[in-house]
C-alpha cells in the first residue's frame, strides 16, 4: 500500500514547481511494481488529515507501507511538520494545529503492524512562513536546526529525505521533477 502525496500550489507561501510532478511519478513507479496507490494532490489541511488517516486505517499486519510526500516542510523545536496547501502564516504554537507532523504519521503507520514502512520525504527545503519567529531560526546557516528537517527514527521503518538532515533539498527549479524523485522513479 501506498499513500502519495504532492503539494505545489501553497495560498500563503512560495509556490513549487515539482511535487505534483513528482507525486505523478512517484505513483506511476508505485504501481508498475505493484503498490496499490492512492495519490492526492494540492490537498488542505483537514483533506489531508483525512486522507492520511484513513490509509492508516487501510493498513493490515504485515503489509509493506510507504508514505511520500512532496511539498514544503519545517522543523519546529525538533519536530517535523508537512505542510498543507491552506497553512497560513504561522508563529511556533500554531504549527501542531495548522501543519502535520511527519513523526506522529511515522508512528501511526508504525502502530498498525506492517511488515515494513517506508517514508520517503521530499520537502526538506529552507522554507519561510511569513513570520519573525519561525524564520528567526534560520539566522545561522551552519546549525543544523535552522534548514531543513530533523532526522528520524522508527524501528522495522526504512525513512529517506531528498537531502541529509538539516540540509536543503535540491528543487530541479529547471526540470520536471526534484532531484529526489527523479533518481527514485
Amino acid at each position: 500500500l501506498a499513500l502519495v502525496i504532492g503539494i505545489g500550489k501553497y495560498d500563503h507561501c512560495e509556490e513549487l514547481k515539482n511535487p505534483e510532478n513528482d507525486a505523478n511519478d512517484m505513483s506511476s513507479t508505485l504501481e508498475s511494481i505493484d503498490f496499490i496507490v492512492t495519490k492526492k494532490l494540492g490537498l488542505k489541511r483537514a483533506e489531508m488529515k483525512h486522507v492520511i488517516i484513513d490509509f492508516e486505517e487501510s493498513i493490515q499486519s504485515n503489509d509493506m507501507v510507504l508514505f511520500y510526500f512532496a511539498g514544503h516542510g519545517i522543523q519546529w523545536e525538533d519536530q517535523n511538520y508537512l505542510i498543507p496547501a491552506d497553512t497560513p502564516t504561522l508563529n511556533g504554537a500554531d504549527l501542531n494545529k495548522c501543519a502535520i507532523n511527519a513523526q506522529d504519521i511515522l508512528n501511526n503507520l508504525s502502530d498498525r503492524k506492517p511488515y515494513v514502512t517506508i517514508f520517503l520525504l521530499d520537502c526538506c527545503r529552507n522554507y519561510h512562513l511569513r513570520n519573525h519567529e519561525l524564520d528567526a531560526r534560520n539566522t545561522d546557516a551552519n546549525d543544523p536546526k535552522s534548514i531543513g528537517l530533523k532526522a528520524m527514527h522508527n524501528a522495522g521503518s526504512l525513512i529517506a529525505f531528498a537531502c541529509a538532515p538539516g540540509t536543503i533539498a535540491i528543487d530541479g527549479r529547471e526540470e520536471k521533477n526534484g532531484l529526489f524523485t527523479k533518481l527514485n522513479t
